[in-house]
């Protein structure tokens, strides 16, 4: 009788022993999915971090392919790629220019092709806004190089009894830094422009016919 109650009590402590091992077993199970979900969340934070840094060449790819906006900065104005005149019977065509860094950030912008010299894009803060463009004959639109640094030009060289280039210095947020003019005007004598009564100015300062040929040389290279 004894003997039966000693195997009693030794097959009850083997249970306890068992019980006691699973359950080490159950709370250890919670701690390894708890390290498998703080390693997805990790990959799913690298994930989102790649989506975010989109580059300037993307955004202009995005908007080439009528994806996004470009925009306004000044107004709420904005258009699709689509919205522009392609037809190249229409003087007012546009089409996909070259890409140049326009602002001296070190990322291109886009030329779009165009009426007066076209429509400059900058990829900035996840979209796209217009940077510069021409409007008209008197603000034709382009571009130079010269103290180390591009310039937009707008330039009016179609009227008669003036010359204007007025040079535009960009960062690369789009505001403008600096900003120059040479002008050359002979009102009194529209068919001679480089006559005794033409006034040539930089800035504001009157400047001589030499001088005024050799910044135009230096700032356009012609």
């Amino acid at each position: 009788m004894k003997s039966k109650r000693v195997s009693l009590i030794i097959y009850i402590c083997i249970v306890i022993l068992i019980l006691s091992g699973c359950g080490n077993d159950t709370k250890r199970e919670p701690d390894t999915a708890a390290a498998d979900e703080s390693e997805m969340s990790a990959d799913e934070n690298e994930i989102n971090t790649d989506e975010n840094g989109t580059t300037a060449d993307e955004l202009l790819d995005s908007f080439v392919n009528g994806e996004i906006m470009a925009y306004y900065v000044e107004t709420d104005k904005a258009f699709y790629i689509t919205d522009l005149p392609n037809d190249p019977m229409d003087f007012t065509c546009y089409s996909v220019g070259d890409r140049v860094d326009l602002d001296n950030d070190g990322e291109n912008e886009l030329i779009m092709k165009g009426p007066y010299g076209g429509i400059y894009l900058d990829a900035r803060d996840g979209q796209v806004y217009v940077l510069d463009e021409g409007d008209g004959t008197a603000a034709r639109v382009s571009y130079t190089e010269f103290d180390g640094q591009t310039w937009i030009v707008h330039s009016d060289t179609m009227h008669s009894g003036r010359i204007l280039y007025a040079f535009t210095l960009y960062d690369g947020e789009g505001h403008v830094v600096d900003e120059r003019r040479l002008f050359k005007e002979y009102w009194d004598t529209p068919d001679t422009p480089d006559g005794p009564d033409t006034v040539y100015t930089y800035g504001d300062e009157q400047i001589t016919r030499e001088e005024y040929d050799e910044l135009k040389m230096k700032m356009l290279g012609e």
